[in-house]
């Protein structure tokens, strides 16, 4: 059984477009020597180039008390047969390699009030962005502040989370990891 969801943040009302932050207890690089050159599911893919998703799932699954690092994570949806033939991420895979403790949420669209709503329930959204070189990329939100989006990206590891200063029109996929 999983603990409940720890927040951190203001107490007493948030100011409107403000939202208590989540736990925030490990940051993955998805390019660390330990993983970064594991194949995502039978692709020409890996960790370190193309991992940003798996990266981000470990942080949210190991939030919510579930702990997987990225390797680990990856080599129990490959097991499981959890990735697409291109090696992208079946999410149901998060329920499964996990043992029915976790779930994630598709959304077929992005808006702020779904990413409150994630925020709200204890789950981690995340999200997918174009970076300025035109890749997609995947990071893991943690909450919002009056600057924009607080959130960690598995590219670029840092001691506090990074403020995403746009609003959710940036983001152009939205899954919802948390408590099953």
């Amino acid at each position: 059984m999983l603990p409940p969801a720890r927040t951190i943040g203001p107490v007493g009302p948030t100011p409107q477009g403000v939202t208590p932050m989540l736990a925030d207890t490990v940051i993955f690089d998805q390019t660390d020597k330990r993983w970064g050159s594991d194949p995502l599911g039978n692709s020409r893919g890996n960790l370190a180039r193309e991992g940003c998703v798996v990266t981000s799932a470990a942080m949210a699954m190991t939030n919510l008390g579930y702990s997987i690092d990225p390797g680990e994570l990856n080599r129990r949806l490959r097991e499981t047969g959890n990735y697409t033939p291109r090696g992208w991420l079946i999410w149901n895979g998060i329920a499964e390699v996990s043992g029915g403790q976790l779930k994630a949420e598709f959304y077929d669209t992005v808006s702020e009030p779904l990413i409150q709503s994630c925020l709200a329930r204890g789950d981690y959204p995340l999200v997918r962005f174009f970076l300025p070189n035109g890749r997609a990329h995947w990071a893991m939100i943690l909450g919002r502040t009056e600057q924009g989006y607080k959130m960690r990206d598995p590219l670029r590891v840092s001691r506090k989370p990074l403020i995403f200063p746009r609003d959710s029109s940036a983001f152009k996929s939205l899954r919802c990891i948390g408590r099953a």
